[in-house]
C-alpha cells in the first residue's frame, strides 16, 4: 500500500512539474492544421451559395503576458472552396486557361464568350490571426482557454471551375459547357477579414510540449468578391463577369455592363496544434 501511495505521489509531482514547465514558458510555437465549414452569406438576390470547405495548415505562436493572459497569432495557409450559382444571365470572356478582365477587353478582337450558370471557387489565402487569449492555470496536465480577435486573410491565388454554355461569334451555342481550373484574376478580393471567438483545451504531453484542440466561429465582415471601384484608377478594370441586353447575341460586347457579386463568409473552424 505504501508503495502504491509513493508511486502516486511521484507521478503527481511529475505531472505537476511538466505542466509547470509549459505554464512558465513565455512563448509557445509549433505546427497547426485543421478544417472549417464556410458559411456563405450572399449580400444580393442575384447569387446563391451553399456551405463550402476550408483546409488549414501552418504555424501557431502563443505569447504569454502572464500565466492567464496572452496573445495568440501565427501564419496559416487556407485552401478555401465554395460554389456560387447565378440568378441572372452573366457572361465572361476567356482565352485558353485565362478568364479575361475588363482591362483585357478590345472590341476589335472579340474573344470566346461563356454564359456562367455556376462557379466553384478554389482560392489559397495567407492568414494572420491576431487574438487575445485568456487561459486557466493547469489542472493536472490540462488547462482551458478562450480567445477573441481578428483573422486577416490575404489572397495568394484563385482558380475557378465554371459550368454553363459557350457561344460562337454568331451567338449560337458551341460545344463547350465547362471551363475547368481557369485562372481568374480579379474575381476575389485581396483581403478577407473576420472577427472570431474560440475556445479550447491544452494537454501537456511532456515538458514544454502541449497538444491543443480548438473550436471557433469567425464572422466575416468584408467582401469575398472584388467590387467595382476596389482597384485604384478604374472602377471596373479588374472585373470579368458582365451582362448584355440580348442574351442571343453575346458577341455584341459594346453594350456590356460589368457585374460584381456580393458575398460575405463566416467560418466554423476546428484546429489541432502541437506547441513547444
Amino acid at each position: 500500500m505504501k508503495k502504491i501511495l509513493t508511486f502516486s505521489l511521484i507521478a503527481g509531482l511529475m505531472f505537476t512539474a511538466n505542466a509547470q514547465d509549459a505554464a512558465d514558458k513565455k512563448v509557445l510555437a509549433g505546427l497547426t492544421f485543421g478544417g472549417a465549414i464556410n458559411i456563405n452569406d450572399p449580400q444580393t438576390n442575384t447569387i446563391d451559395s451553399k456551405v463550402g470547405g476550408d483546409f488549414i495548415v501552418g504555424m501557431s505562436l502563443d505569447w504569454n503576458f502572464s500565466k492567464n493572459i496572452g496573445l495568440a497569432t501565427g501564419i496559416e495557409f487556407d485552401f478555401n472552396r465554395f460554389t456560387t450559382s447565378y440568378n441572372e444571365v452573366l457572361y465572361l470572356d476567356y482565352r485558353d486557361k485565362d478568364i479575361l478582365q475588363f482591362k483585357d477587353y478590345n472590341p476589335e478582337n472579340v474573344d470566346n464568350n461563356f454564359r456562367v450558370d455556376s462557379r466553384k471557387h478554389k482560392s489559397i489565402y495567407l492568414s494572420l490571426p491576431v487574438m487575445l487569449k485568456f487561459q486557466t492555470n493547469f489542472m493536472g496536465y490540462m488547462r482551458y482557454y478562450g480567445k477573441f480577435g481578428v483573422r486577416n486573410s490575404f489572397l495568394l491565388t484563385t482558380r475557378t471551375n465554371n459550368e454553363g454554355q459557350a457561344f460562337n461569334l454568331e451567338g449560337d451555342p458551341a460545344g463547350v459547357t465547362e471551363l475547368e481550373d481557369m485562372k481568374s484574376p480579379g474575381a476575389m478580393s485581396f483581403y478577407k477579414g473576420s472577427i472570431g471567438i474560440a475556445g479550447g483545451a491544452e494537454y501537456n504531453l511532456s515538458g514544454n510540449t502541449v497538444l491543443v484542440a480548438e473550436l471557433g466561429y469567425y464572422y466575416g465582415f468584408s467582401e469575398v468578391f472584388q467590387q467595382s471601384g476596389a482597384v485604384f484608377g478604374d472602377d471596373e478594370k479588374a472585373l470579368s463577369l458582365y451582362q448584355i441586353p440580348d442574351p442571343k447575341k453575346p458577341s455584341e460586347n459594346d453594350t456590356r455592363t460589368y457585374y460584381a457579386p456580393s458575398l460575405k463568409q463566416g467560418q466554423l473552424m476546428l484546429k489541432l496544434s502541437v506547441l513547444f
